[in-house]
């Protein structure tokens, strides 16, 4: 491991290392060229800036628990992986101003943050989205808390949204966390317990 904060990984399969990113505040290092090419897709500059603040982050938190190369290829369902360091599991969404980043060793993880915004037809998209034993939201508030918990699921099982009805093979922990005001997050892991260790980016630079 290549920092002590990914040592603490090892003795439970249950810990769970969530990072929060402040995309408008993060140092600036040199991006990848298909990062580059990704970001130069985007309409607004300032989402353009945020992608890529983002996936930079990404890859500096990944090397702490790494000391191989930083090589991404996607499994087939589209979930990024290491070849070369296939224990690190991983899992990025951002939303607006802000990021957060799953890592887990040995087992599947996902995370899903959402700004809290007005969505007048959140009735409407929880039917037709939420698992049939969810509960049914009734405010926005609610209903993004919900939301995220779901995505943080489908995240952590490398499936789409279309497949949130389906009842998910094997055993799939999820934790709401606490990601500040006007946000709502999730975290999911495999197995049946879950723990947290919520980290800030910026003051682990």
């Amino acid at each position: 491991m290549a920092d002590a904060l990914a040592d603490r990984l090892a003795p439970t399969g249950s810990l769970v290392h969530v990072w929060r990113i402040r995309l408008d505040e993060t140092r600036h290092v040199p991006a990848t060229a298909g990062e580059t090419a990704r970001a130069s897709r985007f309409r607004f500059p300032q989402h353009a800036a945020r992608y890529l603040a983002a996936h930079v982050a990404l890859r500096m938190i990944l090397a702490r628990y790494t000391d191989t190369r930083l090589d991404f290829a996607l499994r087939e369902k589209g979930k990024p992986y290491l070849p070369m360091a296939p224990e690190v599991r991983f899992n990025l969404s951002h939303s607006n101003e802000l990021a957060l980043v799953a890592v887990a060793l040995d087992r599947e993880v996902g995370v899903d943050i959402e700004k809290l915004r007005p969505l007048p037809e959140f009735a409407a998209i929880a039917e037709r989205f939420f698992p049939p034993d969810a509960d049914k939201p009734e405010r926005e508030s609610d209903f993004f808390r919900c939301w995220t918990r779901v995505e943080a699921v489908l995240k952590a099982r490398g499936v789409g949204l279309y497949s949130s009805s389906a009842d998910p093979q094997g055993e799939w922990a999820v934790q709401e966390i606490d990601v500040g005001e006007d946000f709502a997050g999730a975290v999911a892991a495999e197995g049946s317990t879950i723990h947290v260790a919520l980290y800030d980016y910026q003051e682990k630079l």
